[in-house]
């Protein structure tokens, strides 16, 4: 018996361990190989070893993106990229919302942010004051697309 509850506990022990890491889904690693600032159009969400990013660009027209990002977790670290006058972001008091609206005109704007804790993020994204296409989000080394505007990211 005494040797059962010690696999046991060791198996927590284990198990906490590498839970705590908190590690996102493979798919979500890396920038997506079709970003190409003022050549591509849309969002582009990524996770690296600097958090999670959502960048976005257009083809040197002006457009505007805004949306929603939740989290059952606490936003750390929050920085924009590339900013210009007008644009912004407002992360809620308890650090599980980000809102946002900014206009990208062939450049990049984006947000930079790590999660603390949380299992998933939610999205909710537009252009222009329209759901975007899913086909203008590219998530991921390889680019992929979520069936909607809004959707979910796994750890």
């Amino acid at each position: 018996m005494k040797k059962i509850y010690s696999i046991f506990i060791l198996s927590v022990l284990i198990l906490s361990f590498c839970s705590s890491a908190f590690a996102w889904s493979p798919r979500l690693e890396g920038k997506p190989d079709n970003f190409d600032p003022g050549q591509s159009r849309g969002y582009f969400i990524w996770h690296d070893k600097n958090g999670l990013h959502v960048w976005t660009t257009s083809r040197g027209q002006n457009h505007e993106f805004s949306g929603v990002i939740r989290t059952n977790g606490k936003f750390a670290n929050l920085s924009d990229q590339r900013f210009e006058r007008n644009d912004f972001y407002k992360l809620s008091s308890k650090r599980d919302m980000i809102t946002f609206k900014f206009k990208t005109d062939g450049g990049v704007d984006g947000l930079n942010f790590k999660v603390e804790g949380g299992q998933y993020v939610d999205f909710d994204l537009f252009i222009d004051g329209h759901r975007v296409n899913p086909k203008d989000i590219h998530i991921g080394d390889r680019g992929w697309s979520p069936k909607g505007s809004d959707f979910r990211l796994y750890r």
